[in-house]
């Protein structure tokens, strides 16, 4: 049995982070749902930095954590989603960016570089937004009644949620970006037939 020095070991986990960051990166990076939640303003003005913070952490928990379970990180990721985007993914798409995290992890502390590339570079090809220097536009959606038609412009599937503002039913059907619009201003009275709905 032979020993690996301490340095090498160092510069072998140093090496592994590194090459583990990329992964993240790349995989965030092609997350739809994430970009879609940012460009649409779920995170409010900051929701790229939000976005980017989200993948950070979601790198450090990973190398932090040795034996984490696909539902813990799963769990992990689902919750940074609903708190800071106040969004559920129901595509699928956490599950599958867990397993992968947490296969190329695996597969990284093994040296298997070649194949995480050969897998990474069948992503269809596409702009890293997930940076400082990128600058990523977003749709504001307005709670206003004056901005009605351009909210049915800029997030059409908001459509039928926005039909009648003055159905008593509509107060208990607004779109997580008006909540999430709500939270983040001062509270003001909403206007008439709508009711502002606080998180818990």
């Amino acid at each position: 049995m032979s020993l690996i020095p301490n340095s090498m070991a160092a510069t072998q986990q140093t090496e592994f982070q590194k090459n583990f960051r990329l992964i993240v990166e790349k995989i965030f990076n092609h997350w739809q749902d994430l970009r879609l939640a940012v460009e649409h303003g779920m995170g409010g003005r900051n929701g790229q930095q939000v976005a980017i913070e989200i993948m950070d952490y979601t790198y450090q928990y990973c190398i932090s954590n040795e034996n984490i379970t696909q539902g813990e990180l799963q769990e992990v990721v689902e919750e940074l989603m609903d708190q800071e985007f106040n969004t559920l993914c129901d595509d699928d798409s956490i599950p599958e960016i867990c397993r992968n995290l947490l296969r190329y992890k695996l597969m990284a502390q093994q040296n298997q570089y070649p194949q995480i590339e050969a897998e990474l570079s069948k992503l269809p090809a596409g702009k890293e937004w997930l940076r400082p220097d990128v600058k990523i536009t977003y749709t504001p959606i307005e709670g206003d009644s004056s901005s009605d038609e351009d909210m049915d412009d800029d997030d059409e599937e908001d459509d039928d949620e926005m039909e009648d503002e003055d159905a008593p039913s509509s107060s208990g059907r607004m779109t997580r970006s008006q909540t999430r619009k709500q939270q983040a201003q001062e509270f003001v009275e909403p206007e008439e037939g709508w009711t502002t709905v606080r998180r818990k």
